[in-house]
């Protein structure tokens, strides 16, 4: 299965747009859905396994895997005070999650249990 990265970063164009901080979040992002993708991949064994997991079991490892391997020193800022910025950080990556989420429930509800 592949992430919609097109949608997932348009999403995100849009939504921290407004944001004094879009380009590192949007930058953020990119990283952030190249490593969802490597996550899923990782599942493409067992996935029918994979999609019987509950969404917020999925969520957890998602973050943990995200968090673990997320290079946070491109996409500092200096105008900002880093533990500031880490708590930023923090919730523009639950956002991502949350998107990445979403589109791989999308896929798997439109594939029929094409998965399985």
């Amino acid at each position: 299965m592949r992430l919609d990265k097109k949608k997932i970063l348009g999403e995100a164009k849009g939504y921290f747009a407004t944001k004094g901080y879009s380009d590192q979040s949007y930058g953020l992002t990119e990283e952030c859905v190249d490593l969802g993708q490597k996550w899923l991949d990782t599942h493409k064994k067992n996935f029918g396994e994979f999609v019987q997991k509950d969404k917020s079991q999925m969520r957890g490892e998602l973050k943990q895997f995200i968090k673990e391997r997320v290079n946070y020193d491109a996409h500092n800022t200096t105008f900002i005070p880093t533990f500031i910025w880490m708590w930023i950080l923090s919730t523009v990556i639950s956002w991502i999650i949350t998107k990445i989420l979403e589109n791989i429930m999308d896929k798997i509800d439109s594939d029929d249990n094409k998965y399985l």
